[in-house]
């Protein structure tokens, strides 16, 4: 059974949002989605709710969410986890054939929370490796194993932030924008070294509800549906002293995983633009080695500014990736080869544009 997204509705983003509460922003998004699908709610099968009670604030976080999304009554299943595992997860409940349309939620009230690190920190074993240092140490220890085991220097990381926030200037949706130089970000203020904090992506509110639905009623019902050609799934360890830290082995196995469901065998000559995780810079370089195309120029990478240039958005991160305004950006930016028959890849999921008949 095919899968494909049907509407997308974005409320933000920005630094801060004093005006809507999460639930105000979480229904503003919800109403776009809807329309941008052509469905009511009563339509509405169920919900996949991306949120985590400690960054709420609160716990059963995803309690709040039917009112929001109008599927009182009906199954909502929650991801603590990102913006992508939901989307997956979606697919897969509609793959079964007992849902018909599921929704994606996902929101971050960053501003709300004055520690940021401190949930950072907290994410880390209590016993092993909580340290009375920067929570991004692990980052810098990362960034280190990286350069050691790559052909990359700290000016190609640098870089990343350049090219990213440079390509969030056209974006307006993204808050973070800007013209920088690859001695400014080097010569920031160290973090973790050789890490700067200009290599970190900053944090932004914002929310964002997706519609996915059946490929029959997505060509009933949208008007310019995106049709999912395959999604991957893969995690490495999580413990910190058995971890290779020179390479992302989850989106290795997520994207061979991805790459063979869609029968992608060339994924730099196929696959028209590719969206990747950039909460830090080296990031946005280890993701692409792991799915096979670093080092070829020709490759789109993060054209609408990643999350260097969009903000880090808690779960909702790779939201910056979501199928239809990515399509719309990169094609009216003409920073991607997008045709008929495209892919676009995010980090273990690879959709695909077919126009509805």
């Amino acid at each position: 059974m095919g899968v494909a997204v049907m509407g997308v509705g974005l409320c933000g983003f920005t630094p801060t949002s004093t005006g809507l509460s999460y639930r105000e922003m979480i229904a503003k998004a919800a109403k776009m989605a809807y329309n941008d699908a052509g469905i009511g709610i009563d339509q509405i099968d169920g919900a996949v709710s991306v949120e985590e009670d400690l960054i709420s604030g609160y716990s059963i976080a995803d309690e709040y969410v039917p009112d929001q999304l109008g599927v009182v009554r009906k199954p909502v299943y929650t991801i603590p986890g990102d913006f992508l595992h939901g989307l997956a997860s979606a697919v897969m409940q509609i793959r079964t054939g007992r849902f018909g349309i599921v929704v994606v939620e996902c929101y971050s009230k960053a501003s709300n929370i004055l520690t940021k690190d401190e949930l950072l920190r907290f994410a880390f074993d209590p016993i092993f490796n909580r340290f009375d240092v920067s929570p991004h140490f692990l980052a810098g220890i990362e960034l280190q194993s990286f350069l050691a085991a790559s052909d990359y220097d700290l000016e190609d990381v640098a870089e990343v932030v350049v090219k990213n926030r440079s390509n969030a200037l056209s974006n307006p949706l993204a808050p973070y924008g800007g013209d920088y130089t690859i001695d400014g970000v080097l010569d920031a203020r160290p973090v973790a070294a050789p890490l700067t904090d200009q290599m970190i992506a900053r944090h932004a509110d914002g929310s964002v509800v997706v519609v996915l639905g059946t490929d029959e009623l997505a060509r009933e019902y949208a008007r310019k549906p995106v049709f999912i050609a395959s999604t991957g799934w893969g995690s490495a360890t999580s413990i910190l002293e058995r971890r290779d830290h020179s390479v992302s082995a989850g989106t290795q196995i997520a994207a061979e995983m991805a790459y063979e469901a869609a029968g992608v065998g060339t994924p730099a000559e196929e696959i028209d633009a590719f969206f990747v995780s950039d909460l830090y810079a080296h990031r946005e370089l280890m993701h692409m080695e792991a799915l096979q195309v670093n080092g070829d120029d020709a490759v789109v990478v993060n054209p609408a500014g990643g999350s260097l240039g969009g903000g880090d958005l808690f779960e909702e991160t790779a939201e910056h990736a979501s199928p239809k305004p990515s399509r719309s950006f990169a094609a009216r930016r003409g920073l991607a080869r997008w045709k008929p028959s495209g892919f676009s890849f995010r980090d273990g999921a690879v959709s695909r544009r077919i126009p509805a008949p």
